[in-house]
């Protein structure tokens, strides 16, 4: 063939968009992404050539932040760590079924003995998985649970909820940490106040927290903590999850998973029928 011109070379010159700059910022506005993210947001959606909206804003979310997955065979305890409440029983129950379907040897343990039932609610999703809960109340059992026997693929240790502001919990997490030589994962729920969830990530990666799981996203329609998370203590995404129910696993993150999670507004029908239902 004959080689190709100049112009042939650059490519075309315009790319046919679905989206302008007023669908970027309605999607930046309804999540509420703060003023300088969300214009650094805009800034690297704009300058690529995208064919949609969801394209844009992968491009965007691939520059801005990390994406890490959690692996069903790990060298290191996997501990799932936050704020009470946040889901880290479920997710971590997520993750011990999801590795024993595909055949992977794992080892549960729990470090949460201080809230009502919560021993109780991780072995009724381990019996459903034949799998024993191994309790662990301070350190040195922790240490011991561990070790015990041969090193399975996934070892997961569900930890109690904490009080990102209290010292003395934080503290006893740093030690549970160390005598597991374990991975400290946060867990936190979508829809947080972006600011209030930076803070958080902040304070958990000064423990050594690298990557976080989000959960709730099905409870909730705004998604500006995720990036606030990331930003805020430089984790990368390991997990998302969309479903209450244990044999939904958790979702890989990807930008463009991200990305059609920001683009796809409620649509204006659907909030007027809640409305009509609440009134």
């Amino acid at each position: 063939p004959s080689p190709a011109t100049e112009d042939e070379r650059r490519g075309p010159a315009f790319v046919s968009r679905d989206f302008d700059l007023a669908d970027l910022k309605a999607a930046i506005s309804h999540h509420g992404l703060p003023y300088e993210l969300a214009d650094r947001v805009i800034s690297m959606a704009q300058a690529f050539d995208a064919a949609s909206l969801a394209d844009a804003l992968a491009h965007s979310f691939e520059s801005l932040i990390g994406f890490s997955p959690l692996g069903l065979a790990l060298p290191r305890p996997v501990m799932l760590v936050g704020p009470p409440g946040a889901g880290k029983t479920v997710s971590a129950a997520k993750l011990a079924a999801e590795a024993r379907v595909n055949g992977h040897s794992i080892r549960l343990i729990t470090t949460d003995t201080v809230k009502s039932g919560g021993v109780h609610q991780l072995e009724h999703y381990a019996r459903l998985m034949d799998v024993a809960v191994i309790t662990a109340q301070d350190e040195a059992a922790l240490a011991k649970a561990i070790h015990k026997g041969a090193p399975p693929e996934l070892t997961l240790i569900d930890s109690c909820g904490i009080n990102p502001y209290s010292m003395d919990e934080l503290e006893r997490t740093v030690r549970l940490l160390k005598a597991a030589d374990a991975e400290p994962v946060l867990v936190l729920p979508a829809g947080l106040d972006p600011a209030e969830s930076a803070d958080i990530a902040e304070i958990f990666a000064q423990m050594g927290t690298r990557r976080f799981i989000a959960t709730r996203l099905d409870g909730a329609r705004r998604y500006a903590s995720l990036l606030s998370i990331a930003r805020g203590g430089h984790l990368s995404l390991a997990g998302l999850s969309r479903s209450p129910y244990v044999a939904d696993p958790l979702e890989t993150p990807a930008p463009l998973m991200l990305a059609r999670l920001f683009a796809t507004l409620p649509a204006a029908k659907s909030r007027n029928r809640t409305k009509e239902r609440i009134s």
